[in-house]
């Protein structure tokens, strides 16, 4: 309060001075220096208009997001211009970093099954899932969250739900393959930490919960954000509005529609229609999430294709983008590929394959 005090009798002894002593320079332009801040006393303004020169606010820039296992753009991300993606993210999981030591953390998935009927937990399991019965996001956070975080000396500040992001969620899922009718839920929940430190945490949880005849399919998704105290506000509030307005591109969630499609009609084949289409749907929720997450991890990566090796396969008058380094690729009508350097591998006479057609493409570079 002492040092407020003197800064404002220093600069009203400052523009006192000026407004009598030096009104004949009254129209020429001068700066004084006070307390490390810089002001600017313009021709024909008077104490009351004195100005503070200012850093311009940061603009919101739309961030690209490529998709390079389809080499197609996957969206695009709102952020300040003065957050910066990282190359690849750090030790901790850090990929964001903004000023004042803001840092946004890659996304966690975690997903799993539980069935009231016999033999179905263990089959699941067997199968790689796990199995869990359902939780909702306030007893995740009281009976995991809570304990987890305690050991590292994080307190619990407080907690809300997120009904804009919730909504972001519902309809994102309205687009996506459904083998077969469900009945699906989701929620998004904030909450907010205080580290020993005294950073401030935000972490997001954001469930998703499917039921099927045979089981409930459930899981979440972990956004999370570190800041200093005194700029917390701001930056939860650039990452909430990152998170409720990224727009992803049609083609893409197309073509991610198709490929779902192609996999439960595949299963179809395989097994009995009703049981497999139920089964395929639990899978596909789980290698959605593992794909999804393996996919930020590589499409937050500025500049990946200067750093990527690649080289153009035509087959029937179109051009494919591979990965070099194999002497022969094989491609279906999706345009996927498989690189072999053994010239007597036809996948259309492995049996695993041969369900569509694969042409032999001619290596152009």
């Amino acid at each position: 309060m002492k040092t407020l005090f003197k800064i404002i009798l220093c600069f009203m002894i400052v523009l006192f001075n000026y407004s009598c002593g030096q009104s004949s320079k009254s129209s020429e332009t001068q700066t004084i220096q006070l307390n490390g801040k810089t002001y600017t006393l313009k021709e024909g303004i008077n104490a009351s208009k004195v100005q503070l020169n200012k850093k311009p606010e940061p603009k919101v820039i739309f961030h690209k997001i490529d998709d390079t296992q389809r080499n197609m753009v996957m969206g695009y991300q709102p952020m300040p211009s003065d957050w910066k993606y990282l190359d690849k993210q750090d030790k901790d999981g850090v990929y964001i970093k903004g000023p004042n030591n803001v840092k946004v953390f890659m996304p966690k998935f975690d997903f799993f099954v539980y069935s009231q009927l016999p033999g179905y937990n263990q089959m699941s399991s067997e199968m790689g899932q796990q199995v869990k019965p359902l939780k909702s996001v306030e007893q995740l956070v009281k009976e995991e969250f809570v304990p987890l975080f305690g050991k590292e000396g994080a307190r619990l500040l407080k907690q809300y739900h997120l009904p804009k992001l919730k909504a972001y969620d519902e309809n994102y899922d309205q687009l996506m393959f459904k083998s077969v009718p469900q009945q699906k839920s989701f929620e998004a929940y904030a909450t907010e930490w205080e580290a020993k430190d005294d950073n401030k945490f935000l972490f997001i949880i954001r469930q998703n919960i499917t039921y099927t005849q045979e089981a409930c399919y459930w899981g979440y998704t972990l956004n999370a954000l570190e800041s200093p105290k005194q700029y917390f506000e701001t930056a939860k509030n650039n990452y909430l509005y990152t998170l409720e307005n990224t727009k992803y591109n049609p083609q893409w969630r197309h073509a991610c529609y198709m490929e779902d499609a192609q996999k439960s009609a595949q299963a179809g084949k395989l097994h009995q229609q009703r049981m497999a289409n139920l089964r395929a749907e639990g899978q596909a929720i789980i290698e959605r999430g593992k794909s999804h997450s393996a996919m930020v991890d590589r499409n937050h990566k500025r500049f990946m294709d200067a750093h990527l090796e690649r080289q153009t396969v035509s087959t029937g008058g179109t051009n494919y983008q591979v990965d070099a380094g194999s002497n022969v690729y094989w491609i279906n009508s999706n345009g996927e590929y498989i690189p072999t350097n053994d010239f007597n591998f036809d996948p259309n006479l492995d049996p695993n394959l041969n369900s569509q057609t694969w042409t032999k493409g001619t290596n152009n570079n």
